[in-house]
């Protein structure tokens, strides 16, 4: 279960990561100017790690800015990020619940499952998404899972070392930055009223 769980959004990271990277790039570069489009700097303050990487190719001066020219590869990059790190949010069904339950088992699934629900309400993991994404996972994705075949064996060290780098990657992405720390990072423009 746990192989099959992670496969899916091990791959389709892998893939938004490229087209993210290969966006900023372009967008950093100078001849590429007219593929660009303006998009609101505040955007990048919707991820922690994803506005930080943005902030170090873009450079402090593009992202301090009302709005930024970015290629629309970066957008792609994005969106897909942020869709595969809310599938991999350890609860119920969807795959990270899936692997969790695979790697450390049910009673592992409901503490993490709990604690999931608990910052998605509170809308700590995913900003304005995680009240819609917690109500759909809370109505749509509580049926229990099918026993495994093997439930006893061990799915190994590295294995469970991935899932937990893995955890810890999507809460990065999925923590947006807050007006204070954003200002400090020169993450988006900052407006106080």
């Amino acid at each position: 279960m746990f192989d099959v769980s992670m496969a899916g959004p091990l791959a389709g990271a892998a893939l938004s990561f490229s087209m993210f990277s290969v966006g900023l790039w372009l967008s950093s570069n100078p001849a590429g100017a007219t593929d660009l489009v303006q998009v609101p700097s505040n955007l990048f303050q919707g991820s922690l790690l994803l506005g930080l990487i943005s902030r170090a190719i873009l450079g402090y001066s593009a992202l301090h800015a009302a709005t930024v020219s970015i290629h629309p590869l970066v957008i792609a990059g994005w969106c897909g990020l942020t869709t595969t790190a809310f599938n991999m949010l350890p609860v119920g069904c969807l795959d990270g619940g899936r692997g969790l339950q695979g790697a450390f088992g049910k009673d592992a699934l409901f503490g993490f499952g709990l604690t999931t629900y608990s910052l998605l309400g509170l809308g700590v993991l995913g900003g304005p998404l995680s009240l819609p994404w917690g109500l759909y996972v809370l109505l749509c994705q509580r049926t229990p899972e099918k026993p495994c075949l093997d439930d006893v064996s061990d799915v190994g060290t590295w294995r469970r070392g991935a899932l937990i780098a893995s955890v810890f990657l999507v809460v990065l992405i999925l923590i947006p930055l807050w007006d204070e720390l954003a200002e400090d990072l020169g993450v988006g423009l900052v407006s106080s009223f």
